[in-house]
């Protein structure tokens, strides 16, 4: 085989690992994703554009946008409402679903840029595809508000700790924007913070660390001047100091999600992040370091505030985009640590082996939920239509008033056929 051929071939191979991940899942969005509302949506989209529609001036709807949504500040996922509303004249949750899982793109090339593969960085990088989209967040997936807050929130965090990979002060200025974005996209994006103070001080920029420091500091006076904390969730006291080994099995569950054993998994990849600290990788590459603490600390939130629910809360798929973050983050540190001609050599066929399977076994896995889902809600929305309580949501009179009011508004144009 001469050389042009065997190259052709490569890049051939090389293309089909890095774009048919991607093709098969937003396929699968498209085909399953109906236009009807699912859950908070009924609040959080609907909901909200009706009072939004209502509200007396600026300061009212400003109000509404970034007013709480149980614990979090979803004001991202609101202005897009609005905007989606006033660009089409009515709410598809189709478009709301599709725009909310572009954001994996974008954070499929956040990582590609922080990756630090010496040569030949798109083959090494068909790992972090496989794993990255496949169907473990069935859930998260079709599920139009969530689908936003929980994709975005990942995107804008990832994206404000690569721009502080920058020297320049305009870097700051944008991670920082983007960094507050995150924080109203969901709760979790207040992590944003803390892991960008730490990745200037292992940069030892202590200038931009101190403005850093006190620009998170309003943003945090203004998110948290007027919470609230949702009085149906479990409390955090008691979880903290009544039943922390709870919580701990929750946190080290939720890490190893993705995996079977999952509880074995978390530990494995708890200890593998401590490997990491011992040998100073934060140095090698500080950026993904830091990825890998917002996602650790993100996950120690979700147990303090969900592990009162019970241990099997850990383990659904709404959870999952989460846990994935390990596997996919912990490779790309394996892929830096090791010499790039032993790592392609001898690590590099088992992990691309292990990833193909986990996609191929998790896609398998998952696939019958989009079709539960998308029946499910078609039919709910027919049964409601001839007087039936069956439309997804756990209060089905305001579920009822507020669709109710959305069709008669044009806000929303259901298929009831």
């Amino acid at each position: 085989m001469s050389p042009a051929v065997r190259k052709a071939a490569t890049m051939s191979i090389i293309s089909a690992g890095i774009l048919i991940p991607p093709a098969f899942f937003y396929y699968m969005v498209v085909k399953f994703s109906p236009n009807i509302p699912y859950n908070d949506d009924y609040d959080a989209i609907l909901g909200f554009l009706i009072q939004y529609l209502d509200a007396g001036g600026i300061s009212e709807r400003l109000s509404l946008i970034f007013a709480q949504h149980n614990e979090h500040r979803i004001a991202f996922g609101k202005v897009f409402t609005v905007v989606h509303y006033y660009a089409t004249g009515a709410i598809d949750f189709r478009v709301v679903t599709f725009f909310g899982n572009l954001s994996l793109l974008c954070i499929t090339f956040v990582f590609f840029r922080m990756f630090r593969a010496e040569k030949e960085k798109l083959l090494l990088f068909i790992p972090v595809v496989l794993v990255f989209f496949q169907f473990q967040y069935s859930e998260t997936i079709v599920w139009p508000m969530a689908s936003v807050s929980n994709f975005y929130v990942l995107l804008f965090a990832f994206g404000s700790l690569l721009l502080l990979r920058g020297q320049g002060w305009g870097c700051l200025i944008a991670a920082f924007l983007l960094a507050a974005l995150s924080a109203v996209t969901q709760g979790s994006g207040l992590f944003a913070f803390p892991a960008g103070a730490l990745l200037l001080l292992i940069k030892k920029d202590f200038g931009k660390l101190a403005a850093w420091a006190a620009l998170s500091a309003v943003v945090l006076g203004l998110y948290f001047g007027a919470y609230v904390t949702p009085p149906h969730h479990p409390s955090i006291t008691r979880v903290l100091f009544e039943e922390p080994l709870v919580a701990i099995r929750f946190f080290l569950t939720l890490t190893g999600a993705s995996f079977p054993f999952p509880l074995l998994a978390g530990i494995l990849f708890s200890m593998f992040f401590l490997l990491l600290t011992v040998r100073g990788y934060f140095k090698t590459n500080p950026v993904v370091y830091c990825c890998l603490i917002f996602a650790f600390m993100t996950t120690a939130a979700t147990s303090v505030t969900r592990s009162g629910f019970g241990i099997e809360q850990s383990l659904i798929s709404r959870y999952r985009i989460v846990s994935v973050l390990f596997p996919v983050l912990s490779y790309m540190a394996i892929a830096e640590l090791f010499k790039q001609s032993a790592f392609k050599r001898l690590v590099f066929p088992i992990m691309l082996s292990g990833a193909l399977v986990f996609n191929i076994v998790s896609n398998a896995v998952y696939y019958e939920y989009f079709l539960i889902y998308n029946k499910e809600l078609r039919d709910g929305l027919l049964k409601w239509n001839y007087g039936a309580p069956a439309l997804h949501y756990p209060d089905q009179d305001r579920a009822g008033r507020i669709l109710s009011e959305s069709i008669k508004r044009g806000l929303y144009r259901p298929e009831l056929e």
